[in-house]
């Protein structure tokens, strides 16, 4: 329930804010952010204008394809259509992004900048740009922005973005804490028990008539959809792939050289650490950790998760970087368990614990000779991989056929069975698509049949040529094929209708006040029996019963009808009964938190929607309504 409030207060959206750069682009390997667009009014390709500042559909759709790629780290078999539908269509995703952009133009117009050094510990801290060493590497940086074709110019812009959103939207919403009264009646609502009964009105198929062939046709005709398969194709690849190199005795000396800061005794510490907009409310923080509050407990109470606080294992350079010279000093001086004295940055004022020390001691060639060579096989593979990337890529621009490329590299080559655009094969259900194949089916589906092979992203290290070897267009299923799931669907249709009218003249008697139980018996049906529930406990459960999420949408004395699996309910709630004080104030004390973070969301929205008065934002409907249907599949991407 405290995740619900969270998310009825427009936390997806507010998250949003920021980070559009989103530098997982570059870390999952989905295709990055284009440049920021040019000073144009919104045309075909460009969903909107920010002060005049085009907004590319390009952009919008990358920004959707890596918010299905973070979503499908907890649920793996979703697609794009069913991450739209959650979320409301293209259009909230299109109105993230320009708010986003709006107060990067509105902070312009304020003179609120992010200064070059601010940028460049930002772009240090990003891990997909730490070399063997585990630090930060130019060279590794510069290949991986040149495999995404993303500036670096491009790149720093965005970080300038985002750090300038930060800087705004952070003092914001740090440290927001709501009142007992405010959150007591939260918890009230929470906790309060409602009960009252629950009636089934079971459907019965087994009474239902045999339908018709006339029955039949007119069911199929009218929900054809539902008996229709829609576009499938035919995808052949054939993965990037090179033998293991073994390195020399010579080369890994060299490495180990090249190495000798990672291998070197060091120092690093375990921190955690929380930023707060004044001075007052550090010193304040501080002094309850010094009087003994775990440094943890006070973050939670100035309204910051464990996740907000958490900076893992840094090392001193590093993190003088993304903080400030004084703020490092102080933290790496600091002993075990200790607090630093609070310390201001551009983002604030900085407290800093430290929760472990951990020196590590150096080793020797022998000692590091495995990890030595580890790295120096995966720097060949990605050598190799790099090269033969390249290879490829001229030979397709060279007008070379998938056919020709496979041959003269000595490729395997997979050929899938004809999916749908989410990666189902309508002819064997069994069919999973693995990671690789799921990694090819947007562009797979972006691809016309004639045009020539592609060479696409599978992942953070792997790389694919692709080739569509058919397509077959979406076409309804024949008749005489699904006429027994038909003759099904139209059963069970009438047999929910059926019980839906018997419930429905059950609920008039009801609700003008026949009893309920005496109204079932009349009907032949079983008693109602008693239910009772408190929307906490509903939070708790993983799937909770319609019939009590339903008790929450009537008042006391009223019935209703919710659908069942089989049939229909008919819920009536009798009484609400109210939480005992102490249980009350228990509730609020663990809210706390979670409501204060929710009403710093709901004050970074709002602030959002008053800069957005003071910046001039153009939308084109149109290009958003075409490019909600092409990433659903509806219409084809253009150049088709």
């Amino acid at each position: 329930m405290l995740a619900f409030f969270r998310r009825a207060l427009g936390s997806w959206y507010v998250l949003g804010l920021f980070g559009i750069i989103l530098i997982a682009f570059i870390v999952t390997g989905v295709s990055s952010p284009s440049g920021m667009g040019g000073l144009t009014g919104p045309g075909a390709d460009n969903v909107a204008t920010v002060d005049g500042k085009a907004i590319p559909t390009t952009d919008i759709e990358r920004r959707a394809q890596n918010q299905l790629a973070q979503a499908r780290q907890q649920q793996p078999d979703l697609d794009m259509t069913k991450l739209l539908a959650a979320v409301g269509g293209v259009g909230p995703i299109v109105d993230q992004y320009i708010s986003g952009r709006t107060l990067e133009a509105w902070a312009t117009r304020h003179g609120i900048v992010a200064s070059d050094r601010l940028i460049d510990g930002e772009v240090a801290s990003i891990p997909a740009f730490q070399g063997t060493t585990g630090r930060f590497d130019e060279k590794v940086m510069r290949s991986i922005l040149a495999q995404q074709r993303i500036s670096e110019v491009s790149l720093r812009d965005g970080m300038r973005g985002d750090l300038i959103r930060r800087q705004l939207l952070i003092p914001i919403s740090a440290g927001i804490r709501p009142t007992p009264a405010m959150i007591e009646p939260y918890a009230g609502v929470l906790v309060a028990n409602r009960s009252g009964l629950v009636g089934m009105i079971p459907a019965k198929p087994e009474a239902v008539k045999p339908p018709t062939d006339a029955d039949v046709a007119g069911w199929y005709k009218s929900h054809i959809a539902a008996y229709s398969l829609p576009e499938r194709r035919v995808l052949r690849y054939a993965a990037l792939d090179i033998a293991p190199a073994v390195p020399t005795d010579a080369e890994i000396a060299a490495q180990y050289k090249a190495d000798a800061a990672k291998y070197a005794p060091s120092a690093a510490r375990t921190l955690s650490q929380v930023i707060l907009p004044s001075e007052a409310a550090a010193k304040a923080l501080a002094a309850k950790v010094q009087a003994g509050t775990p440094f943890a407990d006070a973050a939670a109470a100035a309204g910051f998760a464990a996740k907000d606080i958490a900076l893992g294992e840094q090392q001193r350079d590093m993190f003088e970087t993304i903080t400030s010279k004084p703020i490092a000093d102080a933290a790496f001086t600091a002993s075990a368990g200790a607090i630093t004295a609070p310390l201001k940055s551009v983002l604030g004022w900085h407290v800093v614990h430290v929760d472990a020390i951990n020196d590590k001691p150096g080793k020797t060639l022998e000692q590091a000779k495995a990890d030595v060579v580890a790295d120096l096989v995966k720097m060949k593979r990605a050598e190799g991989l790099s090269a033969l990337a390249t290879k490829i890529e001229d030979a397709v621009g060279d007008g070379a056929t998938f056919d020709e490329i496979v041959k003269a590299n000595a490729l395997k080559v997979a050929t899938t069975p004809a999916l749908t655009a989410t990666g189902v094969s309508p002819a064997d259900p069994a069919f999973k698509p693995d990671p690789v194949v799921t990694a090819l089916l947007k562009p797979g589906f972006v691809a016309g049949a004639d045009d020539e092979p592609s060479l696409e992203r599978t992942g953070p290290d792997g790389a694919a040529l692709l080739d569509v070897a058919r397509i077959d267009a979406a076409a309804p299923v024949p008749l005489a094929q699904v006429r027994p799931r038909i003759l099904q669907d139209l059963i069970v249709d009438r047999a929910q209708s059926t019980a839906r009218a018997t419930a429905k003249a059950l609920l008039d008697q009801i609700n003008k006040g026949g009893d309920m139980a005496a109204a079932f018996a009349k009907a032949g049906l079983a008693a109602p029996a008693p239910i009772s529930a408190s929307q906490l406990e509903l939070s708790r459960m993983q799937q909770a019963p319609a019939a009590a999420r339903t008790l929450f949408q009537i008042p006391p004395g009223k019935a209703t009808l919710a659908p069942a699996p089989t049939g229909w309910f008919i819920i009536k709630v009798l009484k609400i009964d109210p939480a005992a004080p102490q249980m009350r104030t228990t509730i609020a004390q663990q809210m706390r938190a979670d409501l204060g973070r929710a009403m710093g969301d709901e004050l970074l929205e709002q602030f959002s929607h008053a800069a957005a008065a003071e910046v001039t934002v153009k939308r084109n409907p149109k290009a958003i309504a075409d490019l909600g249907k092409q990433l659903t599949g509806q219409a084809p991407a253009e150049g088709q």
